[in-house]
């Protein structure tokens, strides 16, 4: 009552009415109202603008279709210099590949570079390097990755080489949010961001368009991939099919790792008037540099030259000592320190950075020995390493030799593998055709008959299961030869030399068990592709000899049909299907398949995790004869993980699995995965069922670091 009685006597004061604080807000309600519908409409883009957007947005889009596409064999001298800074570092940068040249004495080099590009026609290029020059000692070249960021391929699906997705392509507008304004009658400015989240394969910035066609005049962007902070401002050709081609492109680069901190500033200049012969290839050679640079150098790039100028005098002048007027010590020598200069710029170079020389006759390459890309874990297999030695010799203009080594080593079986193929590349009716010779170590091999035998003849021991009495290891020898009849249609036909000797052969000779068996089968294979962007199919057949050395018959066929289809927005199915039996076989048999087997030395992601099981027991690929196989895997950029806080952002591919197996003896087997690749490593989980019943999970873990470096 006491408050009723308050709020009426409130209802007035010396004649005047008094409003309460309701009343008070009441009478505001439509003020405020009015005020945030104004606020509001202000920050939403009107029909006219959102029209103006789209129809920028439209022409922009379809400028490159309404011009002569064809910049295939279209030819432009590139000029390009580089300024590389060192603002800190400490030893970790000797481990990153191609910065081993700077990771001590000088912090501040320039490199410059003239050459001639080859344009193909879906946008990538043939860059002929023709004369190079660097203050970088020994002539050497650090963060080769840069040079992919010379060229910006506006109105390609990806700006540079097969990553970061350009906000410039139609399909990829589904990744960007855009707005415009206008500056003129003739030009307006596009802003472009990433519609959902950051992303390691997404960039933003401005772009300036002629309104009337929608060529692109000149682009800012903004972006980060591998480690590497980038904003790139680039200027287009004036009109035609060079008005898709960037005439001026200037990118300032940041690269942060574990405390290092190197930036580099770099300019290129295209269609730059002289052009030299394709066979002048010259480095180091000042005069020449000096003549064909279509622009000065800035302060602080003729700085560092003129340091490097100084240096060099202050070296050639010999050092002396004043006795008298009249007389002079004889010069000293210099003192080489050739344990640093062999051993440090030589051997701890290879360390860590791929071995390559080369010339007309062919080339020599070595992988980094401390390369982290070819260190590899598995949930079945452990902890893998592998090496790549690579060689080619060039016979005639159609005929050369070459190899392609691989050695890997396997921790967890404590085994070392190779394989070592000889290939000869001949032409063969305008067709590129080889014959090749190809020997190694194999993958270990189960034969599950050597305990069925054991058992039948002395009874059923349960040691017999914990001797390693059914694994062998398999040294073979590959003969053949490679001739394509058409573009096709190819034919493979050659030997095959296995030889199985068992792991345990004490034990085996003690039970009196052969404990080595060999085989030799002709072999013939049919390749062919229907269609251009068809599958793969394949049919394999193997037939076993036996005589008095070989004494394994069997008759083997194999089918097999891949698929890797590229769609848009660097998406990519990946399919394969397979089946393979046995028509005749011995009684102590190995069951070994080409297209179906248990692989120690895989190439890596796209080999190894997109047609082959993760988590199936190497002793099932051995022990049926006959299999029925599917395997499909998606690869998507932006899939799942890219919405994820803060580490969303750096994944720059991600992939789904689905295989399914079917053998003899056992329910069918399936295999789901998840993996996704980032700039560090690829990372995959993968969960095997029998028909529906769960069977355990496990994972697989490669290293990525560097590895466009």
């Amino acid at each position: 009552m006491r408050n009723e009685k308050l709020i009426g006597s409130g209802q007035r004061c010396h004649g005047h009415q008094v409003r309460g604080k309701g009343d008070h807000f009441s009478f505001l309600i439509p003020h405020f109202s009015f005020l945030l519908c104004l606020l509001s409409l202000s920050f939403l883009p009107s029909a006219a603008q959102t029209e103006t957007t789209d129809t920028l947005l439209s022409h922009m889009f379809s400028y490159a279709q309404q011009q002569d596409n064809n910049i295939s064999g279209m030819q432009s001298n590139v000029y390009v210099k580089h300024l590389y800074q060192t603002h800190r570092r400490n030893f970790t940068l000797w481990v990153v590949p191609s910065m081993y040249a700077i990771a001590r004495g000088q912090r501040s080099f320039v490199s410059e570079q003239y050459s001639k590009l080859t344009f193909k026609e879906n946008g990538d290029y043939d860059n002929l390097r023709q004369v190079y020059y660097t203050t970088i000692p020994h002539n050497r070249r650090t963060m080769p990755t840069l040079l992919e960021f010379v060229t910006p391929r506006l109105y390609s699906e990806t700006l540079y080489g097969d990553h970061i997705l350009s906000p410039f392509f139609r399909p990829n507008r589904v990744f960007y949010r855009y707005s415009s304004s206008r500056i003129d009658s003739h030009r307006a400015r596009i802003y472009f961001r990433p519609r959902y989240v950051s992303n390691t394969q997404l960039v933003s910035g401005v772009a300036t368009i002629d309104a009337a066609s929608g060529r692109i005049i000149d682009a800012e962007m903004n972006g980060e991939f591998d480690m590497l902070h980038f904003k790139t401002m680039t200027m287009q050709g004036d009109d035609g099919v060079r008005a898709l081609l960037p005439k001026l492109c200037q990118t300032r680069v940041n690269f942060k790792f574990l405390g290092n901190h190197i930036s580099s500033a770099f300019e290129a200049a295209f269609d730059c008037p002289i052009t030299l012969p394709d066979s002048v290839s010259i480095k180091g050679d000042r005069h020449l540099i000096d003549s064909v640079r279509p622009y000065s150098l800035s302060p602080a790039e003729q700085a560092i030259y003129h340091y490097r100028d100084s240096i060099r005098a202050r070296r050639q002048q010999p050092d002396t000592i004043a006795i008298d007027t009249s007389l002079q010590q004889q010069p000293k020598k210099r003192k080489h320190n050739y344990w640093k200069e062999i051993g440090w710029d030589m051997v701890g170079e290879s360390l860590i950075r791929s071995l390559r020389a080369s010339s007309e006759a062919g080339f020599v390459r070595l992988s980094p020995i401390l390369n982290p890309q070819y260190i590899s874990y598995s949930h079945r297999k452990g902890l893998s390493y592998r090496i790549k030695l690579g060689a080619k010799l060039n016979l005639t203009d159609n005929m050369s030799i070459g190899m392609n080594t691989r050695l890997g080593y396997n921790f967890k079986q404590r085994r070392f593998y190779f394989n070592l193929p000889i290939r000869l590349d001949y032409s063969y009716r305008d067709r590129d055709a080889y014959a090749e010779v190809a020997w190694a170590n194999g993958n270990r091999i189960y034969n599950s008959t050597v305990i069925d035998e054991l058992k039948r003849l002395q009874g059923d021991l349960p040691e017999f299961d914990e001797m390693w009495l059914d694994q062998f290891d398999d040294l073979n020898l590959r003969v053949l030869n490679v001739l394509p009849l058409n573009n096709r249609l190819a034919v493979e036909a050659g030997l095959v030399f296995h030889q199985r000797k068992a792991v345990n052969h004490r034990q085996m000779a003690a039970l009196g068990m052969p404990d080595k068996y060999r085989s030799l089968a002709p072999m013939l294979s049919v390749k062919t592709r229907p269609w251009r962007k068809g599958p793969l199919l394949t049919i394999d057949y193997e037939r076993g000899l036996k005589d008095k050395k070989n004494d394994l018959t069997y008759e083997r066929w194999e089918m097999d049909a891949s698929l890797k289809h590229r769609m848009q927005r660097l998406q990519t199915l990946n399919m394969r299907v397979g089946a393979g039996f046995y028509t005749k076989r011995d009684k102590n048999f190995f069951m070994d398949y080409s297209n179906f087997r248990d692989e120690n030395l895989p190439e890596g992601w796209d080999d190894d995790w997109s047609g082959n099981f993760q988590l199936l027991s190497s002793r099932l690929y051995n022990q049926s004869n006959y299999y029925l196989r599917g395997n499909i895997s998606f690869e998507s950029p932006l899939l799942a993980a890219c919405f994820v806080p803060l580490v969303g952002r750096y994944v720059e591919s991600e992939r789904v699995y689905l295989s399914s197996l079917a053998i003899a003896h056992t329910r069918l087997y399936s295999e789901l995965g998840y993996g996704f690749t980032c700039r560090y490593f690829s990372v995959g989980a993968f969960a095997s069922f029998l028909s529906t019943q769960f069977q355990e999970c496990g994972a697989k873990f490669t290293f990525e670091l560097f590895r466009r470096w």
